[in-house]
């Protein structure tokens, strides 16, 4: 080998050494780059979920404290239903010991009178009994329905307060999210406005609807509640009904609202029956059948908020109900409309009687000893789903009237866009001892020079009839603020989105 040949290798070796570092550089840039970029898709994901999340529970405490509000007025009924009740037995006792009475009279020769008189002397400490029972049970109701006005008035305001909150708090969730788990991430100012679009989407999503205060009937939303409310009641308050004797006998009874403010309870037990006429004969004109109408026993009660004029004025605004509802319950099977008080208001003459005396020596109100702003025993102010939002749980494919619904709604969406600028990322440029001047430099290159990740999150409302629901169900329960079932998932961001952000940074998105 010549002299001029020798050290023609170094030269070699140390170009290979200048690429070999070379590529380890961009092999360590493009790592640090991936890593940030993941740890940036999974804050992304993070702050949108936890803003669904937030807007779910926010959601499912409405819904709670309207199911409270509920509960509380199928309580008012109950202890209403109780009171007309009471004052029923003391009516039928009443009536039962004067009928006793004028029989131990007419009977006092036939030796059995004293007998009579016994049964009539304990029926009327029976009548006592139940009286003093009756006015210490009203005196706990009125206490019972001070508790209940305040508790509906506290849900009334504490639902309104996390309506209008509850948007903005997802959103404020998302930036502390993003923080949290990234701090050097923040969400840019375009990222703002999605997410401001967003709060605001979701907000319009609940409605508060107002209780008339005068308590007429035909508000829309006072009936969307009082729906709920009357078909929530419990058996004893729906329908004390029964009939004895070939259905000559009837007893009727019920407990509804009469109007949006005040629950009205009837009880009454009447004979009727229409005597043929080969045994009576005919009467009046044009000629008929002979009827008999005896009233037996009758009694009332009202849970009211202010004392009405007349008990029965108050009643008769009840105009019945009609119950959207079909299901299994075997009393509500059908949609169909209800006759006020289970019929107690069409029971012969002992419905008249159950009007102008309701108690026999007492009141027929319940009514709070105190009540705060706010307060009412009846219907409370609510917040509830927008109608035609949160239709469906998920895009099935099919049509919205496929799916018993007018309108395809999943429920209100957060996107989260995050960004990182690229001289805050650890790649060799911003690392001493790595690149960087005086070192050798590579420049670092990105769209916007920065790093940036995008998620969206969706808040639905899901309620399964079944353990393995249909794909397609028309009887599908939708969104409301009555149930709490609520949930959020993650979602694909949509194309407009990705491309609205795409373009701002003088790149393109097409959709796939």
């Amino acid at each position: 080998m010549s002299r001029k040949a020798t050290g023609q290798a170094l030269i070699l070796v140390v170009v290979s050494l200048l690429v070999l570092c070379l590529g380890l550089v961009v092999l360590f840039d493009t790592g640090q780059v991936v890593t940030k970029k993941v740890q940036l898709v999974n804050t992304a994901d993070a702050a949108a979920y936890s803003a669904a999340v937030q807007e779910a529970r926010a959601l499912n405490v409405i819904a709670y404290m309207n199911r409270a509000s509920v509960a509380n007025e199928v309580a008012m009924a109950q202890m209403v239903s109780w009171y007309s009740w009471t004052n029923f037995a003391i009516s039928a006792t009443d009536h039962m010991k004067d009928a006793l009475q004028v029989i131990a009279i007419v009977t006092i020769f036939f030796g059995v009178g004293e007998v009579i008189e016994g049964a009539v002397e304990a029926l009327q400490e029976a009548k006592t009994g139940l009286e003093e029972g009756r006015n210490v049970e009203q005196e706990l109701f009125d206490a019972a329905a001070m508790a209940v006005a305040d508790l509906n008035g506290v849900y009334a305001d504490m639902s309104e307060v996390v309506a209008v909150g509850a948007a903005a708090d997802a959103s404020n969730v998302a930036r502390n999210v993003v923080t949290l788990n990234d701090s050097q991430a923040s969400i840019p100012t375009m990222g703002i406005g999605i997410l401001a679009q967003d709060t605001l989407a979701a907000s319009a999503y609940v409605t508060r609807y107002t209780i008339p205060s005068n308590g007429s009937s035909g508000n829309a939303g006072a009936e969307r509640l009082k729906n709920v409310v009357m078909e929530a009641r419990d058996p004893f308050s729906r329908q004390r009904d029964g009939s004895f004797l070939f259905g000559w006998i009837k007893k009727y009874g019920g407990t509804d609202l009469a109007n949006y403010h005040s629950w009205v309870g009837l009880d009454t037990l009447d004979i009727e029956f229409t005597c043929p006429a080969f045994i009576c004969g005919l009467t009046g004109f044009p000629p008929h059948e002979v009827k008999f109408d005896t009233p037996i026993a009758w009694g009332g009660g009202a849970g009211v908020d202010n004392v009405a004029a007349s008990f029965s004025s108050l009643a008769r605004q009840d105009p019945g109900w009609s119950g959207p509802y079909q299901g299994n319950d075997p009393q509500y099977a059908t949609n169909q409309r209800y006759a006020p008080y289970s019929g107690a208001l069409s029971n012969g003459e002992a419905s008249g009687l159950a009007l102008s005396q309701p108690t026999e020596d007492g009141e027929p109100w319940i009514k709070p000893f105190f009540e705060t702003p706010g307060a009412t025993v009846g219907l409370p102010d609510y917040n509830d789903i927008l109608a035609n939002k949160a239709t469906v749980p998920y895009d099935n494919g099919k049509s919205a009237s496929a799916n018993g619904v007018s309108v395809m709604d999943e429920g209100p969406i957060f996107t989260v866009l995050v960004a990182q600028a690229m001289n805050t990322v650890q790649t060799s440029s911003n690392v001493s001892g790595i690149g960087g001047p005086p070192d050798f430099q590579t420049t670092d290159q990105a769209v916007s020079n920065g790093i940036t990740a995008m998620a969206s999150a969706q808040t639905y409302f899901s309620r399964p009839r079944s353990l393995f629901p249909r794909l397609t169900d028309p009887e599908r329960e939708i969104g409301s603020l009555f149930s709490p079932y609520w949930q959020a998932r993650l979602i694909d961001t949509k194309c407009t989105i990705r491309q609205e952000v795409a373009i701002s940074n003088g790149a393109g998105a097409p959709c796939i």
